[in-house]
């Protein structure tokens, strides 16, 4: 039996390595996301202990410097916030990327798929002519 051969195997292989990198590209995207999230949550919770000091205290002085700090926690969740934003845009490009690559390698996998079906196909034709063959030339020896 012949070996099989896809002679778009290299344009194939292109297609996977394309879509591998967009992959990586959105998983970074991502992963910036996950860490803006992440600092949100630290604010939120900076926020809350500064909150309970404020409650607990009676300081004219540290009710304006709690003041103060409370505005900053503000501007960096806005910073982080504006940052999820156009990350989040930039994602949602990233993943278009991801689905035409995945797109045109599909288009190659199941053309690839349709020529080992075919050449398989043609594989064990070729097996039943030369069984065919043997028999027959069996039997006309016999007679």
């Amino acid at each position: 039996m012949k070996k099989f051969h896809y002679s778009l195997q290299k344009i194939l292989d292109l297609r996977e390595f394309e879509l591998k990198q967009a992959e990586m590209e959105l998983g970074k995207v991502n992963a910036q996301i996950a860490h803006f999230q992440n600092q949100l949550k630290t604010i939120a919770s900076k926020r809350l202990l500064a909150q309970n000091a404020i409650d607990s205290s009676h300081d004219i002085l540290f009710f304006g410097q709690a003041h103060d700090y409370m505005l900053f926690l503000e501007q960096q969740k806005e910073s982080c916030l504006q940052s999820i934003a156009a990350l989040q845009i930039e994602a949602e490009k990233r993943k278009d990327v991801v689905r035409k690559a995945m797109q045109k390698e599909k288009v190659l996998e199941h053309l690839k798929e349709s020529k080992i079906k075919t050449w398989k196909a043609d594989c064990l034709k070729a097996e039943e002519l030369v069984t065919d063959d043997v028999v027959t030339a069996k039997y006309n020896n016999r007679t």
